[in-house]
């Protein structure tokens, strides 16, 4: 893996995640190309590269958004070791693969940072809209996978990554 291919792909994420993205939102749910491009290391990543980058990419989040530092960051890389651990027994170059896997443990990001607010609301009204957000952005990033995923596979030589396809 080469560190500063994964620095140019996360910034061009970062960016379209706070630019791009925004535009692509229906009503205020919208996709996570952020956690792609940690799925997408997950996937093909050695090790602790993988993992490192994955925590780098939440702490990234963390850094541009209102959440707590370190929130999206432990979930990520938690996602990340996960992904590593199951992504022998998966087609890791197919888009159903992308789908399944990044609606999976998107959504199970998405419902950690839920619980934490919930956790920190102490329960309070208005909490269950947090559950349900939390499905809404997980199926809207899957959705996004397979046609990000893609470029990334191609440029796979690029990045260092021992992607399965040879375009």
């Amino acid at each position: 893996m080469k560190w500063l291919p994964f620095g140019i792909l996360a910034l061009i994420a970062i960016v379209c995640q706070t630019t791009i993205v925004q535009a692509t939102a229906i009503r205020s749910i919208w996709p996570e190309w952020v956690f792609i491009l940690a799925v997408h290391y997950a996937l093909w990543g050695p090790w602790p590269d993988a993992a490192i980058a994955a925590w780098l990419l939440g702490l990234i989040v963390d850094l541009q958004s209102a959440d707590p530092v370190g929130l999206h960051a432990f979930c990520y890389g938690a996602a990340a070791w996960v992904i590593l651990r199951v992504r022998q027994v998966v087609f890791r170059d197919h888009p159903v693969t992308h789908l399944v896997v990044t609606l999976v443990f998107a959504f199970a990001v998405q419902l950690l940072i839920a619980l934490y607010y919930w956790w920190r609301l102490s329960g309070a009204a208005g909490s269950e809209a947090l559950w349900s957000s939390a499905l809404c952005i997980a199926v809207y990033t899957a959705l996004w996978a397979p046609l990000l995923h893609w470029p990334l596979i191609r440029i796979g030589r690029w990045t260092g990554l021992r992607t399965a396809r040879r375009f």
